[in-house]
């Protein structure tokens, strides 16, 4: 409770309800029904009682008509109520989104109370607003903790209640002047917005730890609630992460795959353009190919790539590679290339892996 959440919702609503009225005007007809004089109606955000009060001077006379617009409760909407550890997530790069979150629903009941002198005159204000709020009209407004140039868009449902009563005085002096009084209500379905938006990075490693019974125990004589007795003695850890890794090599020659193991020479079966295969994982995320090798023809193109986790690093940018599944990854590197000691080097955002891992990919010609 000690931070400070402030973005003006209920005021800009408020704003918005008024500006969507705030432009009626009525006539003055003579007795053949021709318009004589157009007069603005006066909109004021205040309780009727005080309108009534402010608007009488030191003559007594009133200036009708003016439509008195009131707050009278909030809500909080249930039917709009999501789960509270539900938050929004927008896009913001690949490496990380802005976390918006779940904002409460909240109903806003406000009051309109619409004083006339004449009852043609409240007609004429009835007749202007009733058909347009059948049953409701939308206000649109920007969601209030965007940054930048975010803008996301919130449409607002204002529900006329359907219901007007009308109150004429019964009981008046000579002195008094003859008012009319119109009352109905709205709900603004609008939001109340939560601490500034934050944003989230993608959890690129996950370490997960348990424990295991010692390894003389046989857990093949024991039930589920038994081994939940056992004391624990080895401690195991199970790493989840986003990087690239390398599990097999091999090279396509003649429609034949060919594993490549350490030191292997491929002498005779080099072609113009020799294709390799690669299987690992996270294949899905590449963002560049590299090549690391001892041909110095390679070194006046060396790119530098940034990663997240595992730095950065420097290599020949290749782009003859394709991306087959998120297992298997293709790349063709011709033969002036790869005249030399080659490790091909799969890049995304979080780090890399070499084929040196596995095997550098020696096609040297003796």
């Amino acid at each position: 409770m000690k931070d400070y959440t402030y973005f003006f919702e209920i005021k800009n609503l408020l704003t918005q309800f008024v500006a969507a009225f705030d432009d009626v005007t009525i006539k003055r007809y003579n007795k053949n029904k021709e318009p004589e004089e157009v007069i603005d109606v006066r909109y004021v955000l205040a309780p009727k009682q005080r309108v009534i009060y402010d608007i009488v001077n030191k003559a007594q006379n009133l200036t009708l008509p003016v439509v008195a617009v009131n707050v009278t409760s909030i809500t909080r909407d249930n039917d709009r109520v999501f789960n509270k550890l539900n938050n929004l997530h927008s896009y913001v790069n690949e490496r990380e989104s802005r976390v918006m979150k779940m904002p409460v629903p909240i109903n806003i009941s406000v009051s309109m109370s619409i004083l006339a002198r004449y009852m043609e005159d409240m007609d004429q204000i009835l007749s202007n607003f009733i058909p347009y709020n059948n049953p409701y009209i939308i206000l649109s407004w920007k969601e209030p903790t965007s940054v930048g140039n975010e803008v996301f868009e919130i449409r607002s449902e204002v529900l006329w209640d359907g219901n007007i009563s009308i109150t004429a005085p019964t009981d008046t002096t000579y002195t008094d002047k003859f008012r009319i009084v119109a009352d109905t209500t709205f709900t603004i379905k609008g939001w109340l917005f939560k601490d500034k938006n934050e944003i989230a990075t993608p959890i690129y490693f996950i370490d997960s730890n348990f424990n295991l019974p010692s390894n003389n125990v046989d857990l093949n004589i024991y039930t589920e609630s038994d081994l939940d007795s056992l004391s624990a003695t080895t401690m195991e850890t199970v790493s989840l992460s986003a990087y690239p890794t390398i599990t097999n090599l091999w090279h396509n020659y003649q429609s034949t795959l060919r594993p490549v193991y350490t030191n292997l020479f491929l002498n005779g079966a080099l072609t113009a353009n020799n294709n390799f295969i690669i299987y690992g994982n996270n294949f899905n995320y590449t963002t560049a190919v590299a090549l690391s090798s001892n041909n110095k023809t390679l070194y006046n193109g060396l790119t530098t790539f940034s990663t997240v986790k595992m730095g950065p690093l420097s290599g020949f940018n290749f782009s003859s590679y394709e991306i087959l599944n998120d297992n298997v990854l293709s790349v063709s590197i011709p033969y002036t290339l790869s005249a030399g000691l080659v490790d091909v080097v799969i890049i995304n955002p979080v780090g890399y892996a070499s084929t040196a891992s596995i095997s550098g990919i020696d096609i040297r010609l003796n």
